[in-house]
């Protein structure tokens, strides 16, 4: 996935929504949504399947048409619906060509930052493209998937380095849940600076691997460690036995170092100063598949369809619905638009009771029990895939 920031005020933000099918993905969509507003600025439809093709091409094979009928039908099937050739997996580098190429003609704007989360070669593809000559497109880096490959690397450690386990000191999946929330929370409380971002971070690892022979809390804010607020304070600090719960050996934190130093570079901190995430895109994600499941074969028209309603939802409400019904002489009754309200108010409802404070804490420790419960099955489980385990 992908977004993008214009030169202009707007900061846009693009992102491919595959469309899944069995046996194979035949279709897919590449969103460009403005991160300020919200609202969807572009969209492309990409399909690799024209259902009309197939059945002809069928009708050829059993000998039912002749191949001359076939060239004929051919050069006059100007609406196909196969418009791309490659492989799904080329089809978000295609889209983002697509929409990058078209930035300045259909919307007098520039996208000259993409936002994403590492996985996708979309941006080679479009600084290759070069659309706007002069200009370099930046790119920027979603700050929840770097949240999610610091516990990754983390918990792979935890597991193949034999560092987690029971006892004081271990790299427990307590203490990977901590380390990994500590980095994320390093980076949105310093936002626009590297350094910062960095010294915060490290303060982390270095609070965690602390003892009282050596103690390492002159990176450590007043506002989280124990220890400076107690010296801020004027009273003697607590021993470090008293406080176990993020504490590491020196043995496991020397392991740690080569992840803080990759997760902590310059390059990838400086993509991420701006503190964005790709949420609306995940939240358009959901707004989509609602109308078109993944795992439902479809034509490019179903799916079309599918992200223009959504689209129109997404941007307006769902009493954006009532012009196209009106574009097809629909009428609507009173009861249409109370429903039409009650649909546009629910969501607000139910982001309301989610973000309580009691909601929050619940959903915080039944996420982190059933993390543990997964790291631990997978502990007791061990290795069950890997190269060679068959032979």
């Amino acid at each position: 996935m992908w977004q993008s920031s214009c030169r202009r005020i707007r900061t846009l933000s693009s992102t491919s929504l595959y469309h899944s099918t069995e046996p194979g993905r035949r279709g897919g969509i590449g969103i460009c949504i403005d991160i300020f507003t919200g609202l969807v600025i572009d969209y492309e439809v990409l399909s690799t399947y024209c259902h009309a093709c197939v059945l002809k091409a069928t009708a050829v094979k059993e000998k039912k048409v002749t191949e001359e009928d076939y060239k004929t039908w051919k050069e006059e099937h100007t609406d196909c619906a196969q418009n791309f050739a490659g492989s799904s997996k080329a089809m978000e580098q295609e889209s983002a060509k697509r929409m990058w190429g078209r930035s300045v003609n259909l919307h007098q704007l520039r996208y000259t930052q993409m936002l994403g989360d590492g996985d996708s070669s979309a941006l080679r593809e479009v600084v290759s493209l070069d659309p706007y000559p002069g200009l370099v497109v930046e790119k920027l880096e979603c700050i929840n998937h770097a949240h999610k490959r610091m516990g990754t690397a983390l918990r792979k450690l935890s597991s193949e380095g034999k560092l987690g386990g029971k006892g004081v000191g271990k790299l427990t999946a307590k203490k990977c849940k901590a380390l990994q929330n500590f980095y994320r929370g390093a980076i949105v409380t310093n936002q626009g600076s590297v350094e910062a971002m960095k010294a915060a971070i490290w303060a982390g690892l270095l609070h965690s691997m602390s003892s009282d022979e050596n103690p390492m809390h002159t990176r450590c804010n007043v506002s989280w460690c124990w220890f400076r607020k107690a010296e801020d304070n004027g009273e003697e600090p607590d021993s470090h036995s008293q406080h176990p719960q993020n504490f590491l050996s020196k043995e496991v934190g020397r392991k740690l170092l080569p992840v803080y130093h990759r997760m902590t570079s310059d390059a990838l901190l400086q993509r991420m100063q701006h503190g964005g995430t790709q949420n609306t895109n995940e939240c358009l994600n959901s707004v989509i598949w609602a109308r078109c499941p993944k795992t439902v074969f479809v034509g490019k028209s179903r799916i079309e369809a599918a992200a223009g309603m959504a689209v129109a939802t997404f941007n307006e409400g769902a009493h954006a619905m009532l012009g196209v019904m009106e574009k097809l002489w629909l009428g609507s009754t009173m009861v249409t638009l109370e429903n039409m309200r009650g649909v546009d108010l629910l969501p607000v409802t139910k982001a309301e009771a989610v973000t309580s404070a009691v909601a929050r804490c619940r959903r915080k420790h039944l996420s982190t029990a059933q993390k543990l419960k997964r790291h631990q099955q997978e502990l007791n489980e061990g290795q069950l895939y890997g190269a060679g385990m068959a032979e």
